[in-house]
């Protein structure tokens, strides 16, 4: 009985031990299970904030080249040597392969039997040898005709691939000849100023202008020969190259990534940046590409969605008017302040480019319209058309004011002995918006300064007009622009717009005769009617 007692608590006590050992198994396992998924969930945050230190590098990176688009830009010459672009022609050579070489010749040797000995001659090889020597004859003959035939074909094919390569190397030194000429005359014409010309080259170096390849490739341009002036219109990056993140960051107890939205105001900021460089890096590329180049008009424009009026729109957000000894070199320009700067150079920005504010533009671009015209620079004796600048003054100021007649207005000249500066006094009869503007017409051949403005200023006053109007033949200096602006009720109106109005509103075709650019001097030109 005693033994039976001891043998249930014996299995009792391993029962209980087996039972301890699975407890602890199990719970083995569950630390296993749970150092496994600390293990798993501290790798996860590892990489997830790994990705987000990599994620903001690569917002940073990209905040960084926006920052620094205009000193990326001045690490490169914008001049482009033309005749570096003339091509050299080097004849290729004509392989032939393995036409080159003819095919060895047949022979006897490779065809001759082998003479038989005395033993075959005795049991009839002679007989056998004359056989074999017959067909042996048939065999060579024929193989020398095929050979011949096979010769013949390859000098055939080896003429037509002399005659073919004639050609093409005759085409190609002929192409590469055109492309020189082509090269030569540009240069040429570029060096004489020609318009077209020179329009052709600016576009080139514009098209190598480093800007960020997101950006907008789309632009017009116009050149003036007469004054050495370009105007450029330029589509800028919208405002969704800003990024609205400003950073990312990792929240391990959420296990989620938030963004940190970039400020309105440093958004604004870093958009105002950009299209200052974009401005200021195609003015200087223009200037460095073309030493002659006086004045760089510059328009940048966006394309918009208008809220109120779901259309697209394409305001100009700013607007500069430089001349070249205005505008830093390159190592100064490296260290300027970009806002300081545009404000130094007289430009017009928006008040809120971010928000898309338009402004009205210094110079007006409207290749349809006003642009620059063509034949401009004809001398009066190439071409049948009136030319301005053999118009008495009487008769221009005139002429100036039918333009305004055939616009509505009411117009006079003035008297010529007394005129206290005024050429034309115009009127218009309309309600709100009608009153009296004086005209200056200036038939010039050298630039107008800034002290005509300040003349037509001081006549406004003295007549207590609400508008002035400075028209001549000649064109303006960027500082006649500048005060005009500043000014706010005056309209200058240079040679290329005269011609466009002419033809226009009189539906004639004129000409202004200046045969050379004077070398203007800045602010005190040497005019003379």
């Amino acid at each position: 009985m005693a033994r039976g007692q001891g043998s249930q608590n014996e299995w009792q006590r391993q029962a209980a031990a087996a039972a301890r050992a699975r407890e602890w198994e199990e719970r083995a396992r569950e630390r296993a299970v749970r150092e496994a998924e600390k293990e798993r969930k501290r790798l996860h945050q590892l990489r997830m904030t790994e990705q987000v230190d990599q994620d903001n590098e690569q917002l940073e990176a990209s905040v960084q080249q926006l920052r620094s688009i205009l000193e990326s830009g001045l690490s490169r010459p914008a001049r482009i040597n033309l005749r570096a672009l003339r091509r050299t022609f080097k004849a290729p050579e004509l392989k032939l392969g393995d036409l080159a070489q003819a095919s060895p010749k047949p022979t006897w040797d490779q065809y001759a039997p082998n003479p038989p000995g005395p033993i075959s001659r005795f049991f009839g090889g002679e007989a056998r040898y004359e056989d074999r020597r017959r067909w042996a004859e048939a065999a060579l003959q024929k193989a020398l005709e095929e050979h011949a035939e096979q010769e013949r074909q390859r000098q055939q094919t080896i003429s037509q691939l002399k005659r073919d390569h004639a050609e093409r190397v005759d085409a190609e030194a002929k192409q590469v000849a055109r492309h020189n000429r082509s090269v030569e005359a540009l240069a040429g014409q570029l060096d004489e100023r020609q318009k077209d010309a020179v329009e052709k080259y600016l576009r080139q170096v514009i098209k190598a202008t480093p800007i960020p390849a997101s950006f907008p490739r789309r632009l017009a341009l116009t050149f003036s020969p007469r004054a050495d002036q370009v105007v450029l219109q330029v589509e800028l990056p919208p405002k969704s190259v800003v990024p609205m993140v400003s950073s990312y960051r990792y929240l391990p107890t959420k296990d989620e990534v938030r963004p940190t939205a970039r400020q309105a105001k440093e958004a604004g900021s870093l958009y105002r940046a950009i299209i200052s460089q974009v401005a200021l890096l195609y003015i200087r590329d223009l200037f460095a590409g073309d030493p002659k180049l006086r004045t760089v008009a510059f328009n940048g424009h966006v394309q918009a969605l208008n809220p109120g009026t779901g259309e697209n729109e394409f305001p100009c957000i700013i607007s500069l008017n430089v001349e070249r000894e205005d505008f830093p070199q390159d190592a100064n320009l490296r260290k300027v302040e970009l806002a300081a700067c545009v404000r130094h150079l007289n430009a017009i920005v928006s008040a809120h480019p971010y928000e898309l504010e338009p402004i009205e533009p210094i110079l007006d671009f409207d290749l349809s319209k006003f642009s620059f015209v063509e034949g401009f620079d004809a001398v009066s004796t190439l071409d049948a058309r009136p030319d301005l600048m053999e118009m008495s003054p009487t008769n221009f100021e005139h002429l100036v004011r039918e333009i305004f007649v055939a616009q509505g207005a009411e117009g006079w000249t003035t008297e010529q002995s007394n005129d206290d500066g005024v050429d034309a006094v115009i009127a218009k009869r309309t309600p709100l918006m009608g009153g009296l503007s004086i005209v200056q017409a200036k038939r010039w051949s050298k630039v107008v300064g800034i002290s005509h403005v300040r003349e037509l200023a001081g006549a406004m006053e003295e007549k207590r007009a609400g508008w002035g109007i400075l028209v001549t033949t000649s064109w303006f200096t960027p500082k006649c622009w500048d005060k005009a602006r500043e000014h706010g009720r005056m309209e200058l109106i240079d040679g290329d717009r005269l011609v466009y109005l002419i033809k226009e509103h009189l539906g004639k075709d004129v000409l202004i005769g200046i045969k050379d650019r004077p070398a203007a001097r800045r602010n005190q030109p040497q005019s003379g009617r």
